[in-house]
């Protein structure tokens, strides 16, 4: 017997179904000894009897056919009742099924795709999920506690119940399936180990994560972290900025204004490549981004690691670090980014130095480094087209004073 028929008997359905089966052989049987009928004969009578259509030409002749097709009749009504109990009893439980929330949010989970995981401390979870919601992103939290796995169903949150450290939570998070991940818990050890676990079950997985301390930086970014965040180095950012000087950007500026000038005073074939207008523009503009908004460098650093990772990164195809480098020197030219050459290269890391660069190239010193865009096109183009985490640091810009651009890029070879 197959295990589906077996299943099928054991449940109340298939036990009406048998013993309706049982009821309708057996009465066959009894009115073809009782009666001396043939068997299709008794079988018509027994149906006729059962389904309560009318005798027609076919009746017993002896007392005890009568008694027993009483007593079929009386047996009929058991088995109907039974039945009825049994389909109203499904059909309850299958409402109650779509109208329980927590069967909704199991179904919603399990539907979803291109979502963020969220795995936080309550007290952070409840300002990031009403953030996440506001901006029409689709996302799950993880949490270990059904009191709050309750609240948060009840609030209209999509929950799954489990242990973030467990893969069997960010399985069923739908991890495989997802874009990307906050890992956010008041333990740096929990959030490596969480950030580890989802990176190697889903390695394009797009993870930022919380740090306690500057010295977990570098395990949560080994662990495939791609953003880290130290709360109160955001803290102080934020605070620092609430007294910012915005006319400051305009002594800022200048330089690029006096230059725009110039090139728009030039002949057009005459004027370097460096000063186009555009260019020229485009530098104004992000310095003067960069100055009103302290989150900018990692909305600039956010939208290169897009571009790179689907624009640059299919046609960089290569298991070598080395190989991915030399076949993006042209493609960046092409992307109107500039210059690249490879200055040193191994299968664990390079340097990258940009000779020319079309966004900051005759950029003033303003003491830090500004090629956050180009960055994130190096890190996403370099991360799809290896397969690997690739961390990348500029070591050298226009901001910072000197005559070009310079990338240090890091990835672990043995990393699957």
């Amino acid at each position: 017997m197959s295990d589906s028929l077996r299943r099928f008997l054991a449940s109340p359905a298939g036990l009406t179904a048998l013993l309706l089966t049982v009821v309708i052989v057996s009465a066959t049987v009894v009115y073809a000894v009782v009666e001396d009928w043939s068997p299709l004969i008794a079988l018509t009578f027994t149906l006729q009897t059962l389904t309560t259509v009318g005798h027609g030409n076919i009746f017993p002749q002896s007392t005890a056919g009568w008694v027993f097709t009483v007593a079929l009749l009386a047996a009929m009504l058991g088995v109907v009742a039974v039945g009825l109990v049994t389909v109203t009893s499904k059909l309850m439980q299958t409402i109650a099924r779509g109208a329980d929330p927590m069967e909704a949010n199991k179904k919603a989970v399990a539907e979803l795709k291109d979502h963020i995981i969220v795995v936080a401390d309550r007290q952070l979870a409840s300002a990031l999920l009403p953030g996440l919601r506001a901006r029409g992103l689709p996302f799950a939290i993880i949490t270990e506690d059904p009191e709050q796995h309750a609240t948060y169903v009840a609030e209209g949150y999509l929950s799954v119940l489990g242990k973030p450290e467990e893969e069997e939570a960010l399985k069923d998070a739908r991890v495989e399936h997802a874009a990307g991940l906050i890992a956010a818990l008041p333990s740096d050890a929990d959030n490596v180990f969480v950030s580890l676990s989802a990176h190697d079950m889903n390695p394009r997985l797009r993870i930022a994560a919380r740090a306690h301390s500057p010295s977990s930086i570098p395990k949560l970014r080994r662990s495939g972290a791609d953003e880290v965040v130290l709360p109160e180095q955001v803290t102080a950012i934020n605070l620092v900025s609430l007294f910012q000087d915005r006319s400051r950007i305009g002594d800022m500026v200048r330089q690029v204004t006096d230059e725009l000038r110039q090139s728009l005073a030039e002949p057009k074939e005459t004027a370097d490549s460096e000063r186009q207008p555009e260019h020229i523009l485009f530098r104004a503009v992000r310095l003067a981004l960069q100055e009103l908004s302290p989150d900018m460098e990692q909305t600039l650093f956010a939208l290169g690691m897009q571009f790179g990772r689907e624009a640059v990164g299919p046609h960089l195809k290569s298991e070598r670090l080395c190989d991915a480098l030399k076949k993006l020197e042209p493609l960046w030219t092409a992307a109107g980014l500039g210059t690249i050459e490879v200055v040193s290269c191994s299968e664990d890391g390079a340097r990258v130095a940009e000779t020319h660069c079309a966004t900051c190239q005759g950029m003033p010193n303003v003491g830090r480094p500004v090629c956050h865009l180009e960055r994130g096109v190096l890190t996403g183009a370099l991360q799809a087209a290896l397969g690997r985490t690739v961390n990348t640091r500029e070591t050298k810009c226009w901001g910072m004073g000197n005559r070009a651009c310079e990338f240090e890029i890091t990835s672990d070879v043995h990393e699957h």
